[in-house]
């Protein structure tokens, strides 16, 4: 299917009939995608970042009386079942209604967790039988989108994997592949996010739907951030240029001289980073990049976790990690990190923006 036909099915059809939720200035969201949460053995890939997740819920949302919304791919329940993943993580869901508790909580499906909208045999009677004893999991329906009602536009939070209908497809095939071949052989899922042709897609296609309708789309998916329909990569590009074009009439060329060197430095550092994890792709070609993507990148990193904020008319970017665990490499250690009280946790704003100021710029550039 291709993207066009898509916007003109899919994604129009949920823009209109997903939830809204109106967002004023006093109001605090955050953003989760990703997560894969699994039974806790070698084939979960939450374990790595399971504590770190919690901690950050239970010390920094929830006082803040935070909404969180989970951007899909909440549990891997094509890998594993139900019980398992809430016997395992008891405690994260313990969190999660704490969170919920005081500032709401919100669901929104990926294509791990599509049997909460399709009511397949991870959430079947047989496989629920026994909840009442579980940790309160969900407060609200598991949604497919989600949309954010800011004072300046519309802000479309959905998973992003309705860029094909293969997921919906060949859901349960690839249930009983993942659960009784790749499991027993300890093979890692495959995921769009190791595919960078298929990641561009994605992000593509979120990208051209956001700015015809000249509103803001926050995905996940891809397992990469976004801010601004910019990687990091992205960024540094863009900034680089910026400096260039200004230096024959600047009064400060050697101010600009030194921040070009170190942005060469930082962007060798950073392709450094990417020939490890092969995040390579751009929307960075466009003549005119709308600001008009986002991506709340995933609790799976291997050095931390990203996430969205929405707080006092502002949308950041955010970067957790725990400074305890050895680091050979850090994507974003030229920021100032902010200690989380005495957890050793450190969270870093990568990039922040004011939401006016983005979407005066998308309705001029779209």
């Amino acid at each position: 299917m291709s993207c066009e036909s898509l916007r003109k099915n899919k994604l129009d059809e949920l823009f209109e009939t997903c939830p809204r939720r109106r967002v004023t200035s006093d109001d605090r969201v955050v953003v989760f995608s990703d997560l894969h949460m699994g039974n806790g053995g070698r084939n979960d890939s939450f374990r790595h970042n399971g504590s770190l997740f919690c901690t950050v819920l239970e010390r920094f949302y929830r006082d803040r009386r935070y909404h969180l919304v989970l951007n899909g791919d909440v549990e891997d329940l094509q890998r594993f079942s139900l019980r398992s993943i809430v016997h395992r993580w008891e405690s994260v869901y313990h969190a999660l209604g704490e969170v919920a508790a005081s500032g709401g909580l919100t669901r929104i499906a990926g294509n791990h967790d599509l049997d909460w909208l399709e009511g397949g045999p991870a959430v079947s009677l047989i496989a629920m039988l026994g909840r009442d004893h579980w940790p309160e999991l969900f407060i609200d329906t598991v949604h497919e989108g989600l949309r954010l009602q800011c004072p300046n536009g519309d802000i479309f939070v959905y998973h992003g994997h309705q860029a094909s209908r293969w997921y919906q497809e060949h859901n349960n095939t690839v249930r009983v592949l993942l659960r009784y071949l790749a499991n027993p052989l300890h093979i890692s899922s495959p995921t769009v996010a190791a595919d960078s042709r298929k990641r561009f897609k994605v992000e593509r296609c979120a990208y051209e739907f956001a700015s015809e309708k000249k509103i803001l789309a926050m995905i996940g998916h891809t397992h990469r951030p976004l801010f601004e329909s910019m990687s990091k990569t992205d960024s540094v590009l863009f900034e680089i240029e910026l400096l260039c074009r200004s230096y024959p009439e600047s009064d400060r060329q050697a101010e600009v001289e030194a921040r070009v060197q170190e942005l060469k430095v930082e962007l060798e550092q950073i392709r450094e980073i990417e020939a490890h994890t092969g995040n390579h792709e751009s929307l960075y070609r466009e003549n005119l990049l709308v600001p008009s993507l986002f991506n709340s990148g995933t609790v799976l990193g291997k050095f931390g976790m990203t996430c969205l904020e929405i707080e006092g008319g502002m949308l950041r970017l955010v970067y957790w990690y725990d400074s305890s665990r050895r680091e050979r490499f850090r994507r974003f250690r030229e920021h100032t990190p902010e200690p989380l009280y005495d957890t050793g946790i450190q969270r870093i704003v990568i990039k922040e923006e004011s939401l006016s100021y983005i979407f005066s710029r998308v309705r001029l550039l779209a």
